[in-house]
């Protein structure tokens, strides 16, 4: 389990790096027809995130962390999915800065997740 949740940890990093640098482009006007990428790579990140919530339960995480990162998923991927008809006009950038911090804190819950899981298994 630890080698996976460092597996998994790094995998979300890098996807992590890609999803904020293709977010990046978007939000500078070029490179739209990468959003369909951005979106799948998205929800690779959500399903990582899910599977570390899951190995946290098995790890015996707070419970409230690894129950967070389940629904917190969820709103990435729903948000994400539907941010686009929301605002439109120069008020979607409220939109835009919403999408980018609900990202991060994503990716800042799967490095919580993976640490509490590697200390557990470092103890047993």
């Amino acid at each position: 389990m630890k080698t996976a949740t460092i597996l998994i940890q790094n995998a979300v990093r890098v996807l992590g790096v890609i999803l904020i640098v293709l977010g990046f482009l978007f939000w500078t006007g070029h490179s739209f027809t990468l959003v369909p990428v951005h979106m799948d790579l998205g929800i690779s990140l959500v399903g990582l995130l899910w599977i570390l919530a899951i190995i946290g339960m098995v790890a015996k995480v707070n419970p409230v962390l690894t129950i967070l990162a389940v629904l917190w998923g969820a709103l990435v991927a729903i948000f994400g999915m539907k941010m686009g008809g929301w605002l439109p006009g120069p008020a979607h950038e409220a939109i835009r800065v919403l999408h980018f911090l609900i990202g991060l804190a994503a990716i800042a819950l799967s490095e919580m997740l993976s640490v509490r899981i590697k200390r557990y298994f470092r103890q047993s």
